[in-house]
């Protein structure tokens, strides 16, 4: 193994916070002849798997604050939001231990022939996660990958991967060696390793889409399977009859949680232009509450953004479309006195389509909102953009809400809420959003393989 080791950064003080090992391609070869050598007998139980993965939900749930400050120190999130990463990922797990799913099914007889379709575990899988939110979306992967009966090897982002070593520490004192490894790298080493290997048979992957299809790319070379959960441009549409004030409440919750870098975050807001003013003023009020600071400080409500390259990026757009006639109605300063990575909580008025900064996706602290005279003009235009991720409308016309959002391209589409998942019910992307499905029955299915069973009785 490796002996050579890497920085992992506080992005609110800019502290070393802790230290993670520069893996390298063979360290990648040995995980997986490990996961090899346990892959057989941990396939074969499953009612050992659900046991083991019970203990598992608990011992997280039992060591939350602890691993929640770990998350929060190298992420920079809201510590209450950090611990509950973890017990999301404890839900997940024990979600999935109690998931009933036939092994096998039945086909109905022809000709003197028997037919069962079994369901089998994929095998190896890798995961490649993010850094904003590093537990959930590795959870959402491992629990139903281990549910089917699959070893993993999770490769966790540069930059958020203590929490991801803590996590697997914890598992591994009840799951058999082997079972769930981790591999780091501050490059694209061990991305590479795990997509061009041809012992791992899966590739499940949240991301960046340029960074996603070039992974699927590798992948594609000795047939994987693969998931990918990519970017998203989600739009809030605010329609006539809205309650403004719930509306605002419930917008600024979605497009500012995680300092805005959430892949399903409200990033562009479209309302009637009768009510564009109100509804600004209303979501800017909502932002201005809004406390920054240090993720683990007392009182924080957001925390920095997470890079110096993602802040950049954010306030380009800003500053582009202030430039093509937009106005900030809040925000664009640092407001925080630490040396990190913050901005502001960024309210974006007069925004039009056609601004890069309502048309592509912005991952970070600053919402554009966009004033539309004919609904059915607008429609066409929320879809026009190559993500297909989520997207929310708002209106008490339940009815009206629904036929709408029938309209909308997007693998979520809420009505009256934003950024809410269940433990149940299927989340992924349209169109460069993604493929594959994740939660419910549909994620196990992602990690488990038909094979038919075709007999006929000797003569």
């Amino acid at each position: 193994m490796t002996s050579s080791a890497y920085d992992v950064l506080d992005p609110a003080t800019l502290d070393v916070v802790g230290h993670a090992p520069e893996h390298t391609e063979a360290d990648v070869q040995h995980a997986v002849q490990v996961a090899q050598g346990a892959a057989r007998n941990w396939a074969l139980d499953r009612e050992a798997r659900r046991h083991a993965m019970r203990q598992v939900a608990q011992l997280i749930r039992n060591d939350a604050p602890r691993l929640g400050r770990i998350l929060s120190l190298e992420q920079g999130k809201v510590l209450t939001e950090a611990i509950g990463e973890f017990q999301v990922a404890a839900s997940l797990f024990d979600y999935y231990a109690d998931l009933d799913w036939d092994l096998s099914e039945t086909l109905p007889e022809r000709a003197g022939r028997q037919l069962e379709v079994q369901y089998r575990p994929v095998g190896l899988v890798g995961t490649i996660t993010p850094w904003n939110f590093p537990i959930s979306l590795l959870c959402v992967k491992l629990a139903p990958a281990l549910a089917a009966g699959c070893t993993v090897i999770s490769k966790p982002s540069a930059t958020t991967p203590l929490s991801t070593i803590a996590l697997v520490e914890v598992m591994n004192t009840v799951l058999p060696a082997g079972v769930v490894q981790t591999r780091t790298s501050s490059r694209r080493t061990v991305n590479v390793a795990l997509a061009g290997h041809a012992d791992v048979r899966k590739i499940s992957f949240t991301g960046s889409t340029e960074v996603g299809t070039s992974v699927a790319a590798t992948a594609a070379q000795s047939v994987k399977r693969v998931t990918l959960e990519l970017g998203g441009n989600d739009a809030a549409v605010v329609l006539d009859d809205a309650d403004l004030e719930f509306t605002a409440r419930g917008i600024v919750g979605s497009a500012f949680r995680n300092a805005g870098q959430v892949c399903m975050a409200v990033k562009r807001v479209y309302v009637p232009r009768h009510r564009a003013a109100e509804l600004t003023e209303a979501i800017a009020a909502e932002a201005q509450a809004l406390v920054l600071g240090h993720g683990v400080g007392p009182g924080t409500s957001m925390g920095p953004m997470h890079n110096a390259k993602q802040r950049e990026i954010v306030r380009e757009l800003v500053g582009s479309a202030v430039g093509a006639g937009a106005r900030i109605a809040t925000g664009g300063g640092i407001g925080c006195d630490l040396p990190g990575y913050f901005m502001e909580p960024t309210v974006i008025a007069d925004a039009t389509p056609g601004m890069s900064l309502v048309d592509d996706e912005q991952f970070g602290s600053a919402l554009p909102i966009v004033a539309y005279d004919h609904l059915d003009e607008l429609l066409p235009h929320v879809n026009s953009g190559p993500y297909g991720l989520g997207a929310s409308v708002w209106s008490p016309d339940l009815d009206h809400a629904r036929e709408v959002a029938f309209e909308l391209e997007a693998g979520t589409v809420w009505i009256n809420q934003h950024t809410v998942v269940e433990l149940d019910a299927p989340f992924g992307g349209w169109k460069a959003s993604g493929t594959g499905r994740e939660r419910g029955r549909w994620g196990l299915e992602e990690y488990l393989e038909p094979r038919t069973i075709n007999l006929r009785h000797h003569a």
